[in-house]
């Protein structure tokens, strides 16, 4: 005899063997989302209106598990592509180091070896935006300083060329 689903429930069910950087394409879209969530129920509590953040929070929690299971796939999925190895990098700056959160703190030009490293690493797969630090780096330009986007001179000067680092070159 069949069960019914009682209703309300959720039914699990294990997603077929994804890559890393498929993965992180998910994982950017539930952290963007709880991190605008958080934001709404800062706000509203700050304000002190009358809203009911209930249904909030519980999305923030809904949230919050899913991005844990999905964390726990990257772990173990196998990088195989470069993509694949700069989402796990991604997903490591956020779930395993302080790092991005140092460099908003401290400012980009702390971390000139770093920045040279991820600017080398992104502009391997053309598109590829570090989430984790675009979150962080919330201040006018501070993302935009670490990863090469502000003026040539300040950025040359103060992290060097990226094809200095010579990936793939032997």
């Amino acid at each position: 005899m069949a069960r019914k689903p009682v209703k309300g429930a959720k039914v699990v069910t294990e997603r077929p063997h994804s890559s890393i950087s498929t993965l992180h394409k998910q994982w950017v879209k539930l952290e963007d989302e709880h991190h605008q969530l958080a934001i709404a129920i800062d706000e509203a509590r700050t304000a002190g209106t009358d809203t009911d953040l209930a249904p909030m929070r519980q999305r923030q929690t809904e949230l919050l598990l899913e991005i844990t299971s999905i964390v726990a796939e990257i772990r173990d999925a196998p990088a195989t592509t470069t993509e694949d190895f700069i989402a796990l990098l991604d997903v490591a700056l956020e779930h395993e180091l302080d790092l991005a959160c140092d460099i908003a703190h401290y400012g980009p030009s702390d971390y000139p070896m770093i920045a040279r490293l991820l600017r080398a690493l992104a502009g391997n797969v053309p598109g590829f935006e570090f989430n984790s630090l675009r979150r962080w780096l919330s201040l006018p330009g501070q993302f935009e300083q670490l990863m090469g986007a502000a003026t040539p001179t300040t950025v040359q000067d103060a992290t060097g060329s990226i094809e200095q680092i010579g990936f793939g070159e032997r």
